[in-house]
């Protein structure tokens, strides 16, 4: 009688797979782009309840507040600072068009919206700055909604 050679078996268990999705518990299933202590975070969830001219001038006056404390930061680079100035400046032009008696929400968005490119060009290299081109995009949007368009 021959011997069988016990040959090991390999094994079929596939590695176990990366979570795609967070349960946080109840209905709430937070899958990407989840921020977790961001502090941009409630001051998007303010602009996106904004549902007057008025309120939409008070966000826009918290923003340009939140641009110059970001412009004095000691480790930003003079070039940063510039760039932050140029959205600074935009974000300016669009509240003066929206204190006008009939603004035009076309100009405010097209400002707003160069405002934002301006901040996202800045891409990760100013981390207090992350976030706040998605806050200019979003008043870009409710500035249409507000003012017409």
């Amino acid at each position: 009688m021959t011997k069988k050679s016990a040959a090991k078996k390999k094994s079929t268990k596939r590695a176990p797979e990366a979570k795609t999705h967070i349960s946080v518990g109840g209905n709430i299933i937070a899958k990407r782009d989840v921020i977790m202590g961001d502090q941009y975070n409630d001051f998007r969830q303010q602009i996106a309840q904004i549902a007057s001219p008025e309120e939409f001038l008070a966000r826009t006056q918290e923003l340009q507040a939140k641009l110059a404390e970001i412009k004095q930061q000691p480790d930003l680079l003079p070039e940063q600072a510039q760039t932050i100035e140029v959205a600074e400046g935009q974000v300016k032009a669009a509240v003066e068009e929206a204190h006008k008696p009939q603004p035009l929400a076309a100009r405010i968005n097209a400002t707003l919206t160069g405002a934002k490119a301006v901040m996202d060009s800045l891409g990760e290299s100013v981390k207090s700055a992350i976030g706040l081109g998605m806050v200019i995009g979003g008043l870009a949007q409710i500035a249409i909604k507000l003012f017409g368009g």
